[in-house]
């Protein structure tokens, strides 16, 4: 504890405080919680954690196992063909409803996406949900003026331009928060464009783009034409992204999996199909009996000799009646299948309104996988596979075959087809592209930086400059206390599972002590009220943070008491990102609202910037980096240590980082016909030796906006 200058009590306690306390002393919590006093030292059991900083130096990514689901071998029984099925979903454009949109899309660029053209937001969402809670209209007014402010700022289809970042320009970028006059602020979001609005009306099989209904009053247009909608939130990289327990900024995509959606264990109705072979009297002759209506005036002979039963039934059927049930199940550790469905079910990512996930695997099973786009024949896994002559897998892939070779047998093979007449296969679509993207992406680690390389005895790995950053991040910046691990992520599964399990803790915030998420944190960007994060609650699952929930009863697998009427710090919070490759991954933050490493670190260095605004639930370690304010060399120590994360086989997109070819909107260039006519990045298809080295965000939108990705 201090005494600040006015006379406060403030209270410092350790980023990771003790989830055991929360299970031994819960009625030392309770009261803390409830009066929202400081817990001091003096207050702590004996075995508390009181170290401020949760790490002192460097570990390798390498020396992290991969989590992967304990159950998997239950649904996949060829691993590597699993990993090939995974790459070619990911990377297929034919996936997406205008015939052009893949996972990919979003996901290009060191895994992130780095497009400049049409991918401003208004921003102020209110949450993944919308407006919600007691401030709901509070909400839905800051959304207001953030449309009237983006669209008096240009509106859709701007391009992007160095003068606009960072979105909360201080008149001091390196000073302390203390009378740092604002110069400009916009609630826009930098998030990723996805396709036009329209409403699902049915597929043509063999054909990529299917039937969709535009809206009559589109709310995203320009000159009254549908543009391309833009996510409300900026894409965080799939690189590593095997390691973390949740995913999403807000974290709705679930540790667990559950076949069908992205919300896991919250959705008790989530059923997947699985094949059942019955041989038992009965069922053999209920079905003799639906088959064959007129052997009903039998029934009752069979039943007196059973043995005639099969001189009625078909010998085809002597062995079992074949059949499918609905099941539930989750696989742990499975967090990037549950964030693999999500973008396929959105309407402004990839599906027009109400497409169902069935018909997606429907269109692609009709489709030659690839076949828009080149492979190269060195891709480190699709080049065994590759079309020599044409685009795409070669002619006698299917995405058909892949799955039958990838996936057991009780999943797929089944031939009686659902009420509404999907074939099993197409049915459980959803859980073949989840987990087979889940293990192509658990193939997508960079565990080959300077970082790692220092990690491992190679003191020589980081240069001075990186030397004397890592010093700050370690220390005075206590940058590890959010970014931890080898990792440098929150809410890593070593971290909230393994080493030290602690999925919902108890610390202190800026004003007082609140549960909160392990690994999610409100650091002021912006406004709470703008994005409640991980605290918002969906409509029917309930809410997303495990503190909230464990709060409503919920169990989230630790034994942990988070009492009613306890203070939270989950509105406005969100996951700490992996700063591994972050130097790639640009624009930054949730809202994308800083171009460059340097604002990045410059925000840290003074200090949230809505920091009263977020009080209540602002994380401790944000009020300012004493030692770095005023100090740009010290700013630029602590970026060229972040620069060291960078492994440079995803600067070159070398395997595991090589891909197909891919062509990825980029705004759009004309409007003719009431058509909006996309402008497009061509990314050629890339081999296990990799390619030309890519560009960062800054370069990409440089100060002086000369220098433009080239479109052709």
């Amino acid at each position: 504890m201090k005494l600040e200058s006015n006379g406060a009590l403030s209270c410092r306690m350790p980023k990771h405080p003790i989830p055991a306390l929360l299970r031994s002393s819960g009625a030392v919590v309770i009261a803390l919680a409830l009066s929202g006093r400081c817990l001091g030292q003096s207050e702590l059991p004996a075995n508390t954690e009181t170290a401020e900083l949760a790490q002192t130096e460097p570990i390798a990514l390498s020396t992290v196992p991969v989590p992967l689901p304990d159950n998997l071998d239950r649904f996949v029984k060829d691993r590597h063909k699993a990993v090939v099925l995974g790459k070619a979903l990911f990377w297929d454009m034919q996936m997406g409803s205008d015939g052009r949109t893949a996972c990919a899309t979003c996901h290009w660029h060191a895994g992130a996406d780095v497009r400049t053209r049409n991918t401003l937001e208004p921003g102020a969402i209110g949450g993944t949900f919308g407006p919600e809670g007691d401030d709901a209209d509070g909400q839905r007014r800051l959304r207001n003026e953030a449309v009237q402010q983006f669209n008096a700022a240009g509106g859709p289809n701007q391009e992007l331009r160095a003068d606009q970042f960072p979105f909360h320009q201080v008149s001091d970028p390196d000073g302390s928060r203390q009378n740092n006059s604002v110069i400009r602020d916009s609630k826009a979001v930098v998030g990723s464009q996805g396709i036009p609005e329209a409403d699902f009306v049915r597929i043509h099989e063999g054909i990529a783009r299917e039937i969709g209904r535009s809206p009559d009053n589109p709310s995203v247009h320009q000159h009254g034409v549908p543009v391309r909608q833009v996510t409300g939130r900026n894409t965080p990289t799939t690189i590593n992204a095997v390691f973390l327990d949740r995913l999403f900024w807000d974290g709705r995509a679930r540790h667990h999996f559950n076949g069908v959606n992205s919300f896991g264990d919250l959705d008790s109705k989530a059923k997947i199909l699985k094949k059942v072979v019955r041989n038992d009297f009965e069922s053999k002759l209920k079905f003799l009996i639906q088959r064959y209506p007129g052997a009903r005036r039998y029934e009752r002979l069979i039943r007196r000799t059973p043995s005639l039963l099969h001189s009625f039934l078909p010998s085809q059927y002597h062995n079992g009646i074949e059949s499918t049930e609905e099941v539930s199940i989750l696989l742990n550790n499975a967090a990037l299948a549950s964030q693999a469905v999500g973008p396929v079910g959105s309407s402004v990512e990839s599906g027009f309104t109400g497409r169902p996930f069935a018909e997606v695997g429907r269109k692609l099973i009709s489709l030659r996988p690839l076949a828009q786009q080149k492979v190269h024949p060195n891709d480190s896994v699709l080049g065994p596979y590759a079309n020599r002559e044409v685009n795409g897998l070669d002619w006698g892939i299917s995405y058909n075959k892949l799955i039958s070779e990838a996936f057991h047998d009780d999943w797929w093979s089944a031939k009686t087809p659902t009420a509404d007449g999907f074939t099993q296969m197409e049915a459980n679509f959803s859980l073949f592209w989840g987990l087979s993207i889940m293990l192509y992406e658990a193939t997508l680690i960079s565990d080959q930086a300077p970082v790692d390389e220092f990690a491992l005895g190679n003191k020589d790995a980081l240069s001075p400059a990186a030397k004397r950053g890592m010093e700050i991040f370690f220390g005075a910046g206590r940058c590890i206390n959010c970014h931890g691990g080898a990792e440098y992520a929150g809410a890593a599964i070593s971290e909230v599972r393994r080493n030290r399990p602690n999925l919902v803790e108890f610390m202190a915030v800026q004003q007082g002590n609140a549960f909160y998420d392990g690994g999610f944190y409100n650091i002021g960007v912006r406004p709470t009220e703008e994005d409640l994060g991980v605290g918002a609650t969906h409509p029917e699952f309930g809410p997303l943070s495990y503190a909230a929930q464990r709060q409503n009863g919920h169990n989230i697998g630790q034994d942990i008491s988070v009492p009613p009427g306890a203070r939270t710090a989950v509105r406005g919070a969100f996951k700490a990102p992996s700063l591994r490759n972050i130097e790639l991954t640009g624009p930054y933050m949730h809202n994308g609202g800083m171009r460059t490493l340097t604002e990045v670190v410059q925000f840290y260095t003074r200090g949230a910037d809505f920091f009263n605004r977020n009080l209540r639930v602002l994380d401790p370690d944000v009020d300012g980096i004493e030692e770095l304010q005023n100090n740009p060399e010290g700013i630029a120590d602590l970026v060229a240590f972040l620069e060291a994360l960078t492994d440079e086989r995803v600067r070159y997109n070398r395997a595991p980082f090589d891909h197909p070819e891919l062509r990825i909107p980029n705004g759009h260039s004309s409007f003719q016909f009431g058509v909006a006519q996309d402008d497009e990045i061509r990314l050629p298809a890339v081999g296990a030796e990799g390619g030309a080295k890519i560009p960062t965000f800054e370069q990409l939108v440089p100060d002086d906006t000369e220098s433009r990705l080239t479109h052709r």
